[in-house]
């Protein structure tokens, strides 16, 4: 190693530093020497930013070669960006040190940074990229390949029935014409002096002439349709027959599918995750990457670690109970995301990936939470109107504008001619519906909007009724909801 890491006393700093690059440990001590004794502002903003660059490169540089045995200080420097002890008061370093070490949450989707690269070594999580990854050759990465197949038929299975509903609407169309045309032509005024049928008028005998235009229409939409529940048909025999076969190799080899991971894959992977820090952050955020407790927020101690931000989310879920609700070929199934906690000072959680867009049906999404958050129910109130809104909108495809929350939502936002992020908007009004309507506070702006959270965002039953007996408003939107639901035959 090299002079200054020599001259450090055992100590924290020098666990996380010691076996790593001596390059990059002798950049960092010199970097972080000249921040700490700099004292003229403009000059000490520099040394910050190249102490943050150093630091982010002996965070890439661990965890390219991370892996179960690694030094607890190391993975603490992973988890938390804990690099020097002396950065944080005994009471912070109490507060983040006595946290579990090894700790699951009860959906086992929660992981802080070094939990998840592990995982993803281990072949156990997907990679965020999987693009870049290289052939599957061994038993447990065919296993891989036959996943990642199987999970690509599922989506291919899903656009043939969309493919299959849209001719369908528009041969119902065709028909509902051809009927029309067919009773003009068949609708007769009578003569009187005759006592009979009046002959064909000029624009009746016109409309024959698109009888067979608008039946070869419909043949078309047919041929469409056939087309469309043929490929259905043989992707869901085939992927029913995929699915078998890695069945068997479950019941044979009792092992999981394992994804295939190389240092690329790694290397994306940390890319991925420094994206998800910045937008945790913000643009306006402070970036500064290393654990200091003059940065920490003051306004909490129940930052977002595993245990507080597992009930964080189970707080907001059992406001929104249909949240993790995802609905494939009639059924529906709770799907909880995958989350990490991110080190560093963020106050937005954010929806990576709402899920694989090769498997609509089953796989489960990614949002991150940032740990240090200044109001870490909040943070993670946003990442859950993220995730809401981009699953919605990633489920309806092309047709987001057309139905379902989205379509609403945008059809709300243009006729009243409100512009701006459209998502964001809908992020700030899901934390107000959350946190303010579910306790009775009227803080959407119209009963339109409050409807449209009403019907799909609903609070559970018990929460409807209660808010009902709160306001003119809430027990409109009751009313309508119970009188709809007894013609429907629901109650």
């Amino acid at each position: 190693m090299g002079k200054l890491f020599d001259s450090l006393p055992d100590s924290f700093l020098k666990k996380v530093l010691s076996d790593e690059n001596s390059e990059i440990v002798e950049q960092l001590l010199t970097n972080k020497n000249n921040y700490e004794k700099e004292t003229d502002k403009d000059k000490k903003v520099i040394y910050r930013e190249r102490l943050a660059s150093s630091f982010w490169q002996l965070y890439a540089d661990i965890l390219m070669k991370l892996n179960e045995n690694t030094p607890k200080e190391k993975r603490l420097f992973i988890r938390y960006g804990i690099l020097d002890l002396k950065y944080l008061t005994t009471e912070d370093q109490k507060l983040i040190l006595s946290q579990p070490f090894e700790e699951k949450d009860p959906e086992n989707c929660i992981y802080y940074v070094d939990e998840w690269f592990l995982e993803i070594k281990k072949g156990n999580l997907k990679p965020s990229m999987t693009d870049e990854q290289s052939p599957r050759k061994s038993d447990a990465q065919k296993d891989s390949a036959m996943q990642t197949k199987l999970e690509k038929l599922a989506g291919i299975i899903e656009i043939e029935k969309r493919n299959y509903i849209n001719a369908a609407e528009r041969r119902r169309i065709a028909e509902e014409a051809l009927v029309a045309i067919i009773n003009s032509i068949t609708t007769h005024s009578m003569d009187s002096s005759l006592g009979a049928a009046d002959t064909y008028q000029e624009d009746q005998i016109k409309k024959m002439d698109e009888i067979a235009d608008t039946i070869r229409e419909i043949k078309k939409y047919d041929k469409e349709m056939c087309v469309a529940k043929r490929g259905y048909y043989e992707k869901f025999e085939e992927y029913q027959n995929l699915e078998s076969e890695i069945n068997a190799n479950y019941k044979d080899n009792n092992t999981p599918i394992k994804y295939n991971v190389d240092s690329r894959t790694i290397e994306n992977e940390i890319s991925c995750v420094r994206q998800m820090v910045k937008m945790c952050i913000g643009r306006q955020g402070n970036h500064f990457p290393i654990a200091f407790s003059a940065f920490l927020p003051k306004e909490t101690r129940n930052y977002n670690f595993k245990s507080i931000s597992y009930q964080n989310i189970k707080n907001i879920e059992e406001l929104d109970p249909t949240i993790f609700e995802r609905k494939f070929r009639q059924n529906t199934h709770r799907i909880y995301p995958n989350i990490l906690l991110t080190p560093g000072y963020g106050n937005y959680g954010i929806c990576w990936e709402p899920y694989d867009r090769y498997n609509k049906a089953t796989s489960r999404g990614r949002i991150a939470v940032p740990i240090f958050a200044r109001n870490p129910r909040l943070a993670v109130t946003v990442a859950m109107g993220d995730f809401r809104w981009q699953v919605a909108k990633e489920m309806a495809g092309y047709h987001w504008m057309d139905e379902g929350l989205t379509a609403r939502y945008y059809e709300y936002l243009t006729s009243n001619k409100i512009k701006g992020d459209i998502k964001m908007r809908f992020i700030s009004d899901y934390v107000l519906w959350i946190t303010k309507e579910s306790e009775g506070i009227q803080k959407l702006e119209s009963q339109d909007l409050r409807y449209i959270f009403w019907r799909f965002v609903p609070f559970p039953d018990k929460l409807k009724e209660e808010l009902s007996k709160r306001g003119f408003y809430y027990n409109d939107l009751y009313k309508k909801e119970m009188s709809y639901r007894m013609s429907q035959g629901l109650e």
